[in-house]
């Protein structure tokens, strides 16, 4: 029964369409028809098509964690024809590249830290890929001291490059313990990159000095406490580039 009245509804509007569009050329009665069909129920798959993903952002872009503790990555996705939403499921694929330092739930996006240090999480839909960054520091960290000499925690406050360009590695240890290794979850701030640049928010390498040009630069490196989530500042290190 059912099977014969959306037959006879198509007849109608077959019969309808003829009437109306008879000087129309054949594609675009057969469009006509094709419209007709979808409204009178008899299937409309494969007549739209869907907007593709034209690009991704994570939110949030960037956080930091402390070890054991987790943060809940979001992916948007911004569509061909302007319009945005939330993308989830297995449609979306999280990976990250540093799985010692920090793993990441695919799908989910939930991350985990791991060990110190900063991983990059890339987030995949539709071959369309962009990245957040995940820094994952020791639980409250209270001193940060920064020195040229590995495993040191005695606080330096000069430094010297001969030559441009050179480089020199910088180190920086929390709550006086060499233990606590923060050299790539730290930020790291040259206050004049004209003379020496330092690197910094990198999966790994970072704290490496890079001299440009004669002059003084003031080095220091900061990290948020993740007890009381207030910024902890180091010890400044004059760098002289000769």
């Amino acid at each position: 029964m059912g099977v014969s009245l959306v037959s006879a509804k198509i007849r109608y509007h077959v019969e309808l369409a003829g009437r109306i569009v008879r000087p129309l050329s054949h594609r675009r009665l057969a469009l006509t028809i094709a419209l007709l069909l979808c409204l009178t129920g008899a299937g409309c798959s494969g007549f739209f098509i869907s907007p593709s993903i034209s690009s991704i952002y994570v939110s949030p872009p960037s956080s930091t964690i402390a070890v054991n503790n987790t943060v809940q990555l979001t992916a948007h996705a911004i569509y061909s024809d302007g319009s945005q939403n939330t993308i989830q499921g297995t449609e979306v694929g999280w990976s990250s590249s540093n799985t010692e330092v920090a793993t990441v739930t695919s799908p989910g996006g939930l991350v985990t830290g791991v060990s110190t240090g900063t991983a990059t999480i890339t987030v995949t839909a539709q071959g369309v890929n962009t990245t957040a960054t995940v820094t994952v520091t020791p639980t409250n960290i209270t001193t940060l001291s920064i020195t040229t000499t590995q495993g040191s925690t005695l606080p330096q406050t000069t430094a010297t490059i001969s030559g441009a360009p050179a480089t020199l590695q910088f180190y920086a240890y929390g709550n006086g313990l060499s233990s606590n290794d923060l050299t790539d979850a730290v930020t790291w701030t040259s206050s004049n990159t004209n003379v020496a640049t330092i690197s910094s928010g990198l999966s790994s390498g970072n704290g490496l000095a890079t001299s440009v040009a004669p002059g003084t630069t003031n080095i220091t490196a900061t990290i948020t406490n993740t007890s009381s989530g207030t910024l902890v500042t180091s010890n400044t290190i004059v760098l002289t580039v000769q």
